[in-house]
C-alpha cells in the first residue's frame, strides 16, 4: 500500500484531480477523471467508489500482477474493475492479452477443414447423402436422401423414429 501512496504523490494526474477536487480548478488534461468530482482521497491514495485509482506508472505492473495466471480478456476485465480503476484500464487489459503469443495459439478456434470437391458420379443414385432432422416443431421427424447425381431429393416425415423405421423408409426409397 506504501508503493500506491508514493507513486499517487508523484502522479501528475492524480495531483490535478485532487486540485480539482479540493480546490473545484478542473484541468482540461484530465478529462478522463471529470466524473470523479465527488470521489475522495485516502492517503494522498484517489478512490472511485471502494476502488483505487492507480498512478499511470504501476499500471504495467498491476496489469502483469493481474495477468499472470492468463486469465483472459474477460476473466481478467472483470478480476481488474472489482478492485482498482485508471483510464483506459480496458484498452490496456485487450492489448496485453492480445499482444500473448501463448493466449492467441489457445484462443484461436480450429479453422474447418478446406471443403473438397465431390466428383459427379456416373449415374443416378450411386452416391447419395441422408440426414435425419427432427424433432420438428409439429414433433415430427424428416428423413432426407439427396441423389448427387440428379439432385433429386426424396423427403419421408415420421411421428417416430426408430433404426427399424429407417431401414424400412431407405428400403422403399431404393426399391
Amino acid at each position: 500500500m506504501s508503493t500506491i501512496v508514493v507513486y499517487s504523490e508523484k502522479d501528475q494526474e492524480i495531483y490535478k484531480v485532487k486540485k480539482g477536487v479540493y480546490q473545484n480548478d478542473w484541468d482540461d488534461s484530465i478529462k478522463s477523471y471529470n466524473f470523479l468530482k465527488t470521489s475522495c482521497f485516502h492517503d494522498s491514495i484517489l478512490l472511485r467508489g471502494n476502488k483505487i485509482v492507480i498512478p499511470q506508472q504501476l499500471c504495467k505492473s498491476v496489469l502483469d500482477a493481474a495477468y499472470e495466471v492468463h486469465p483472459g480478456i474477460v476473466a481478467m476485465k472483470e478480476h481488474l474493475r472489482s478492485k482498482v480503476w485508471w483510464p483506459r484500464i480496458d484498452k490496456d487489459v485487450e492489448k496485453l492479452v492480445k499482444a500473448c503469443k501463448g493466449c492467441t495459439l489457445v484462443g484461436l478456434p480450429n479453422p474447418p477443414a478446406p471443403m473438397k470437391r465431390r466428383e459427379l458420379p456416373a449415374a443416378p443414385w450411386i452416391d447419395v447423402t441422408m440426414d435425419l432432422m427432427g424433432p420438428l416443431p409439429s414433433n415430427e421427424y424428416l428423413l432426407v436422401v439427396v441423389d448427387y447425381y440428379s439432385r433429386y431429393k426424396e423427403v419421408k416425415n415420421y411421428k417416430n423414429i426408430t433404426c427399424l423405421q429407417i431401414i424400412k423408409m431407405v428400403k422403399e426409397m431404393f426399391s
